[in-house]
């Protein structure tokens, strides 16, 4: 074991001895102190190895002897250095890009957020910046745990949040708290909704503002919160009582009001159609940017199409000097392609665009009760127009608080 160790630190060679007196040649050898091992014969040829040190001595003795000596293999620290000092520009530049993909890796890049729906990115983003999760930010510089506490403590709207950084990726993911639709426990008038022609009027607690078949807008009373009320007819008063006036007083309106309402949708179909359509032929090309330009690294550059979609992919990366990107643009072709309809085809197309628009307003389980369809262009017009109107009954009603000054009596 010891003998390899020292083997490799010293470093052999394995040579091959050509022509006579091979064999006095290894006993001169061994005489002068010179270690040879692992001797194999190979034709007219001597294959062996010597160590490092004892190489000059063993050439010295084959010129003697009029023998030649062809080194085949070398092995061992010392043929390792040397290698490493013939390639030191390798070794320093690959040393050099370790280094700084490590440095680069222990920086933030890129920074998403997802999970939110009503709470817009850049509040989140611009929170967790403020608490040191940002592009260009190192990673030693905050706690992943602090910075999840410090946003919700910030944002109110939110429940939960969670920051998982992978790589030079962080990804922030929330959860947006469900507030409850507030309940209106103090007085209040039952309003309209929509427009529309008063069919049924159930009053509960209230009084009713309208009747069946009166026209109402929207935010028009139908059950005031506000009383009224009526002396009786029945009940014996006093000459004083009888002059006084009953106050009104409020309650929290309830009650259910059904109304006539009618929606409208609208629809279009061009009877000649030119359309651009995808013809499957793409390039693409390729970009790097630079704090000192924009410069063109593959594809074809000049090549283009009258009609094209065009897809831009881009990577940037900060760095103290600017940012360097890479930009991949990608062209897809697309062709004019003609379509001559029929009146027919123009007024079903026409006739589904205008139900896709009314079924965008009308809530679902709605009873309907008339429908109407109206074609309003001409033969002559280029374009087909087509509007459906629909009437259906439903409950407008809604409550509407009653603001009480604190100094009313």
């Amino acid at each position: 074991m010891a003998n390899k160790l020292f083997d490799q630190v010293g470093g052999t060679i394995k040579v091959a001895l050509k022509g006579k007196n091979q064999e006095k040649i290894i006993n001169m050898a061994s005489s002068r102190g010179i270690y040879i091992w692992d001797i194999k014969k190979n034709g007219d040829d001597l294959n062996f190895k010597v160590r490092t040190s004892g190489l000059i001595a063993l050439q010295s003795i084959s010129q003697e002897s009029g023998c030649d000596l062809d080194v085949t293999e070398k092995k061992g620290l010392p043929f390792y250095r040397n290698l490493f000092r013939r390639r030191m520009g390798f070794f320093t530049g690959a040393l050099i890009f370790i280094l700084a993909l490590y440095i680069m890796s222990s920086f933030v890049w890129f920074v998403e957020v997802y999970g939110n729906k009503k709470v817009e990115p850049s509040k989140i983003l611009l929170t967790a910046a403020k608490h040191g999760v940002y592009q260009g930010a190192a990673k030693w510089n905050f706690s992943r745990i602090e910075v999840e506490e410090a946003i919700l403590r910030d944002l109110s709207e939110l429940s939960y949040v969670k920051i998982d950084i992978r790589g030079v990726k962080a990804r922030i993911q929330v959860v947006e708290k469900i507030l409850p639709k507030t309940d209106i426990s103090g007085p209040c008038h039952i309003v309209a909704t929509r427009d529309g022609v008063i069919e049924e009027v159930l009053a509960l607690d209230g009084q009713a503002n309208v009747k069946p078949g009166d026209v109402v807008k929207k935010g028009d009373i139908l059950i005031s919160g506000v009383v009224f009320p009526e002396k009786s007819p029945y009940i014996v008063s006093s000459e004083e009582e009888e002059d006084e006036e009953p106050e009104p007083y409020t309650v929290r309106a309830r009650g259910q009001v059904k109304a006539r309402v009618w929606y409208e949708g609208y629809g279009e179909c061009r009877l000649h159609e030119e359309k651009l359509v995808t013809s499957g032929n793409k390039l693409s090309k390729i970009y790097i940017e630079t704090p000192m330009g924009t410069f063109f690294v593959k594809g074809q550059r000049e090549k283009t199409y009258n009609f094209y979609e065009q897809k831009v992919k881009k990577r940037v990366v900060k760095s103290p000097v600017g940012e360097f990107g890479f930009l991949k643009v990608e062209l897809k072709e697309k062709i004019k392609k003609t379509r001559d309809f029929t009146e027919k085809e123009a007024v079903k197309i026409a006739r589904e665009q205008a139900m896709k628009t009314l079924s965008q307003k009308i809530r679902k389980k709605l009873k309907i009760t008339e429908s109407r369809v109206d074609i309003l262009s001409r033969p002559s017009d280029p374009i087909l127009r087509a509007r459906i109107s629909v009437e259906t009954i439903e409950d407008i009603a809604t409550a509407q608080p009653i603001n009480i000054s604190p100094n009313s009596n």
